[in-house]
């Protein structure tokens, strides 16, 4: 297992886990599709720049790759696991609710310089973001269902997650 990707809806955890991910093998790297597609002040790159740099991206050897569901149609077929951050809603809100006060004023690590987080607007995403979740729920659920021939974790609490890290760490050989 080299290639790895880490998706969800916004606000479960994708760049945490893949950062965990990353110390168990420091020698495979974290690749941000929000740092791929997105400009600064939140602007995104257009579709063809997007799909290209992704593109090149999936070409390397080893990767762990973070980021929502729209970069699964393009991924998948790449990976070799498949990992769906799906913790309950209550969990997510929260972690929505406070994410802007932990990094307010500065950007995010996994972020392109200049796309800072300020409550407001961060607000306003996710509560776009928890009125799609049933679209963004239904279009990963598919996914994952034909991900044929991929190792696949749908990681609901902290006891899965462990389970996908263990089995991350017994593939570094």
């Amino acid at each position: 297992m080299k290639k790895i990707i880490i998706t969800g809806a916004n606000g479960v955890g994708k760049s945490h886990f893949a950062k965990r991910l990353a110390l168990v093998r420091p020698d495979v790297p974290v690749v941000s599709f929000d740092a791929i597609k997105l400009r600064t002040g939140w602007r995104q790159r257009p579709r063809f720049e997007t799909d290209a740099a992704l593109a090149s991206t999936l070409e390397q050897d080893a990767w762990i790759l973070e980021g929502g569901p729209s970069l699964l149609a393009q991924a998948v077929a790449k990976a070799d696991a498949l990992v769906w951050l799906d913790p309950p809603e209550q969990v997510r809100g929260w972690q929505l609710a406070t994410r802007p006060w932990k990094n307010l004023g500065r950007t995010r690590p996994e972020l392109p310089p200049g796309n800072v987080d300020w409550p407001w607007q961060q607000y306003r995403f996710a509560l776009r973001s928890l009125r799609n979740r049933s679209k963004f729920h239904s279009y990963i659920s598919e996914v994952f269902r034909s991900a044929d021939g991929l190792k696949k974790w749908r990681c609901r609490d902290e006891s899965d997650r462990s389970a996908v890290e263990h089995a991350w760490s017994d593939h570094s050989g």
